[in-house]
């Protein structure tokens, strides 16, 4: 085993595997700093790697450019030094992460037209209903946290508010998403406002609904929150209907 004692080997035996090294390549290596110019048949006894795998781990050392092979009978193999060897071994790994992002770019076109028609097909569906306050919640928290530009939101239940608040908050100054929030007045006898941060904050006429637009592409509409009801719809029609309501100010009055 040359100088280098086992543990000492192993150690940097398994700091060249996370380089993604495999062992073999990785053992051979190693031992040749301690023993260079050896020939396989050696290379054998001092690692443990058998015959039939010796020579695919100087094969791939080689194409790494970690070591140098002399042509004789039979054939010696020299290390390159660390300082040329690592930073071969670098650009090996360069190369083969800008081949998997080359990969995953394609994926990437392969994957989106399925995506794209998925959308498409859920698009199509006019509405279906949402069963359960917590699930409601939920489904309003999600489109939330996922708007990117624009939440247009009716909040007729001070629980609504207190489920959503967070999120609210996370969408407008994390992701600078512009909300439009109009409060009942329960809801605003019951919960401060103010916390919201400086949003439009707007007394609706009617406080019998809660409605919530995400990016005026989904609508989600409470029917019902005493029995946990709620529709969900892309229609664009109920969409804009319900944007020109918030924005109608003998409907929506600014809070003073």
């Amino acid at each position: 085993m040359g100088v280098m004692k086992e543990a000492a080997r192993d150690r940097i035996v398994s700091r060249l595997k996370e380089l993604e090294l495999p062992t073999h390549e990785a053992l051979t290596y190693v031992t040749l700093l301690s023993s260079p110019s050896i020939a396989a048949s050696r290379l054998c006894q001092e690692t443990g790697i058998p015959d039939s795998k010796i020579y695919y781990a100087l094969e791939g050392l080689a194409k790494r450019g970690m070591v140098v092979v002399h042509r004789a009978s039979p054939n010696t193999y020299t290390p390159v030094s660390p300082k040329e060897a690592i930073a071969n071994l670098k650009s090996h790994l360069t190369e083969t992460f800008n081949e998997k992002m080359r990969a995953a770019d394609t994926l990437v076109d392969i994957l989106m037209p399925i995506y794209e028609e998925a959308e498409k097909s859920e698009a199509a569906e006019i509405a279906y209903v949402i069963r359960g306050q917590g699930n409601i919640i939920k489904r309003m928290k999600a489109l939330v946290e996922s708007a990117r530009e624009e939440i247009t939101i009716f909040i007729a239940y001070p629980e609504v508010l207190r489920g959503l608040r967070k999120s609210l908050l996370e969408a407008k100054e994390k992701r600078k998403v512009r909300l439009n929030i109009a409060l009942a007045e329960g809801v605003l006898q019951k919960e401060d406002p103010t916390g919201l941060g400086d949003v439009r904050l707007v007394r609706c006429t009617v406080d019998s609904l809660g409605m919530l637009i995400s990016d005026m592409a989904t609508l989600l509409t409470i029917s019902s929150w005493m029995d946990g009801a709620a529709l969900l719809t892309q229609d664009q029609n109920l969409i804009q209907v319900t944007k020109e309501y918030y924005e109608n100010p003998s409907a929506c009055a600014p809070v003073k």
